[in-house]
């Protein structure tokens, strides 16, 4: 289960989306040269709007371009991802502490569903479905803050992030970081803002401690 945004109508929002979906499975490596044309054939669609779709990833910071040369993936390096992951620790804590007190039944019962996925994946030792189901975990706590601009941009973030090495291609969650989940869904669910708020703010600080160390052990 993926969040994206909501389905458009024309050609340049459906490359959008799309693009956004490849770049979230891990289709492409972090720097890769885009090909505006392979694109466009691969969506069936002409270079125009996977051209307006492009440059709307480049605002949004998953693609860079230089003068002259073809659009990359952007890869991240570690200074750059110590400052997305400390943005992302104080929006989240934010998003956190607003769905303690607005979260529905309805996304509560679905964040205990994914935590209970989540458990399963990890009792399993099957990565990727762990992964999915810590990002639907972060996009309902953020959906469950009722914030629109603080989801989209928590949801750019989380994006961003998967240009930061070879590692995120497959994202690797480590017991050690998420273990946290149930603790986490229980504040929201007894309304309890701090706590909701604090643990949060270590959940994130885990996930980045973690993430730099498998990505030293992938550039070793």
């Amino acid at each position: 289960m993926v969040f994206e945004p909501e389905t458009r109508t024309t050609a340049a929002d459906r490359a959008y989306v799309e693009i956004r979906q490849k770049v979230f499975r891990g289709d492409f490596v972090p720097g890769q040269r885009v090909s505006q044309r392979r694109l466009a054939h691969e969506l069936g669609l002409s270079t125009v709007p996977v051209l307006e779709a492009m440059r709307r990833l480049e605002s949004d910071g998953l693609l860079v371009t230089a003068p002259h040369c073809m659009a990359r993936i952007r890869k991240l390096s570690l200074a750059e991802l110590e400052g997305l992951y400390l943005v992302r620790e104080g929006l989240e804590a934010i998003a956190a502490r607003l769905a303690a007190t607005r979260i529905s039944p309805e996304d509560l019962g679905q964040l205990r569903q994914f935590s209970d996925r989540f458990d399963k994946a990890m009792a399993a030792e099957d990565r990727r479905s762990m992964s999915q189901a810590d990002v639907v975990i972060h996009k309902l706590i953020a959906r469950a803050a009722q914030c629109p601009l603080l989801g989209e941009e928590l949801d750019r973030l989380m994006l961003i992030e998967r240009t930061a090495g070879e590692t995120q291609r497959a994202r690797p969650v480590l017991a050690s970081s998420y273990s946290s989940h149930r603790a986490l869904v229980q504040t929201l669910a007894d309304c309890d803002a701090d706590a909701a708020e604090y643990f949060m703010k270590k959940h994130i600080q885990a996930g980045y401690r973690d993430l730099v160390q498998e990505l030293g052990r992938e550039q070793a």
